[in-house]
């Protein structure tokens, strides 16, 4: 069996919620003159970025589907006892939902004004458009059981810092910039978070560490932002900011890098994959999306993506 960190409590949660609170950055109620100010270099990146801003919006869809995924284990006669290792990991659900409801306001506001002129965006998305977009999404896309979603969060964040550390290289208005630093921040400080709390969940009985290897392939390379309509035709657009590969390495070296230290962490002996493995894996993903724009589940495709 794995190290039992039982014995801290709910300390984890505690310092990565105060954390949160601690660098939480100031949106200044996302009244932003200085997008009137962006050069064209900015406002070719910024549209972009339309798809990655419903992906950010993805926590509004996880705090739903997080619980409707562990009250169907529960139906489906889940351990009692085991139940109740889930507490720091819905608490913290509920921090993150803010936190990334927050980046897809900032980008969203940037975009709407890039392509209208107009800095209403909040006043013109409705509650009805706001449900239906970012939180109800992902009955059609529900790609993951209950391990493989939360591992999803932890391995789409890795993927989604290194993406604003290469967007933030190519932006010039040092407002703009801020926000994108502002925002990788939150990222990466959400892998960590993520990391440890996961790390908590798996190590308090051997149950979590069988089920997480049964799906960890889903989890390692199923993006969370999938609930999203947009997001392949996202992950097409996006793959242009990535910068190229200096001295040999590459934001895909360091995605990779990332997420097999993370395997090893949290699995040790029992990590199924090796570096090149999860390398494999993670191309071969973003080669079957290539061209691609929309996707719903289908138990009847392979691997149960069906493009449309």
């Amino acid at each position: 069996m794995l190290e039992n960190n039982s014995k801290n409590g709910i300390s984890t949660i505690v310092h990565f919620g105060c954390l949160s609170d601690e660098q939480r950055w100031h949106a200044y109620r996302y009244n932003w003159e200085w997008l009137k100010e962006l050069d064209d270099n900015d406002r070719s990146l910024i549209e972009l970025l339309d798809c990655l801003s419903e992906g950010e919006y993805s926590g509004q869809a996880s705090s739903v589907q997080f619980h409707d995924l562990l009250l169907t284990e529960i139906k489906e006669n889940y351990p009692t006892d085991r139940k109740n290792d889930w507490g720091q990991l819905l608490a913290y659900v509920n921090i993150i939902a803010y936190e990334e409801m927050r980046h897809g306001i900032s980008l969203s506001t940037a975009y709407h004004y890039v392509k209208t002129g107009d800095l209403n965006y909040i006043e013109k998305l409705s509650t009805q458009d706001y449900s239906k977009k970012y939180v109800w999404c992902y009955n059609e896309r529900k790609y993951w059981d209950l391990y493989s979603y939360t591992f999803a969060h932890l391995f789409g964040e890795v993927v989604n810092t290194e993406l604003y550390r290469d967007l933030r290289a190519q932006v010039h208005h040092p407002k703009l910039q801020e926000l994108i630093t502002n925002i990788m921040k939150d990222e990466a400080r959400h892998t960590q978070a993520w990391l440890a709390i996961i790390n908590d969940l798996i190590k308090s009985h051997d149950y979590h560490l069988e089920r997480s290897l049964k799906t960890i392939d889903i989890g390692l390379t199923y993006h969370n932002a999938m609930v999203h309509e947009t997001y392949f035709e996202g992950q097409n657009k996006l793959m242009n900011l990535f910068l190229p590969a200096k001295r040999g390495e590459g934001a895909i070296d360091r995605i990779v890098k990332k997420k097999k230290y993370i395997m090893d962490h949290i699995f040790g002996e029992h990590n199924p994959y090796s570096e090149q493995e999860i390398k494999e894996q993670h191309v071969n993903f973003l080669i079957k999306g290539i061209g691609k724009n929309r996707a719903i589940y289908s138990p009847n495709e392979l691997d149960n993506i069906k493009f449309l």
